[in-house]
């Protein structure tokens, strides 16, 4: 139980951030998140949590906000623009999969909250310091915003199978009926496609964005 999650029961109520500190550590163990199992790990009864959150929907948008929060929190913000971004896109899927009950809602939950207004601002300033034209800032930032999302979405997603007990595949699929003969060039390069991780993928993927973001500004 968190030091938050004591203070409430001892002032005899839970506060909002008690239950979020609560169930945040509840999605990092990998248990189920339910108003159920966060009730059990407050050691109050779970109709006590919709007298802060009207519904689950409510409380993962509070999470997810919490956890961009905590992603950004960890970016040099006196370092160049595109280690800046680099650096938070890696902190973002790295936090959200560490946490893949709330990760994997990524990209189907708009927070609108202190934490994803603060992200957008960071990652606009990021690229108007690029020197890129206003309508290439808000281009790019539809595109890193989405690619960052929907990789930590999938990231969780896998890291959530991995607690099922679910054996992981590779990221390009079951390939096994290769005929070098029809596709020589894919039959090359399958070794070192194989061996690549989901988080490798992203990496290079964050990588080749943000070269395009450089070649664009120069332009």
């Amino acid at each position: 139980m968190s030091a938050d999650t004591r203070r409430a029961k001892e002032r005899g109520a839970l506060d909002r951030e008690a239950i979020l500190a609560t169930a945040t550590e509840l999605a990092a163990s990998g248990a189920a998140l339910t108003f159920r199992s966060l009730g059990a790990a407050l050691g109050a009864d779970p109709t006590a949590i919709y007298r802060r959150f009207r519904d689950k929907e409510e409380l993962m948008a509070a999470l997810l906000d919490g956890l961009i929060a905590t992603s950004l929190a960890s970016v040099d913000r006196d370092a160049p623009w595109r280690d800046q971004l680099r650096e938070g896109a890696v902190s973002t899927i790295d936090v959200f999969a560490a946490h893949p009950q709330i990760g994997a809602e990524a990209t189907a939950i708009s927070t609108g909250g202190p934490g994803e207004l603060e992200v957008i601002e960071w990652i606009l300033t990021q690229l108007q310091r690029a020197g890129l034209d206003q309508q290439q800032v808000v281009r790019c930032y539809a595109a890193y915003s989405s690619y960052v999302l929907a990789a930590a979405a999938t990231l969780s997603q896998q890291r959530l199978q991995e607690i099922a007990g679910i054996p992981a595949s590779s990221w390009v699929g079951d390939l096994r009926a290769v005929d070098p003969l029809r596709h020589p060039s894919l039959a090359a390069v399958l070794p070192d496609l194989l061996a690549l991780t989901g988080r490798e993928v992203f990496l290079d993927g964050i990588d080749v964005i943000l070269d395009s973001f450089e070649a664009s500004a120069q332009d």
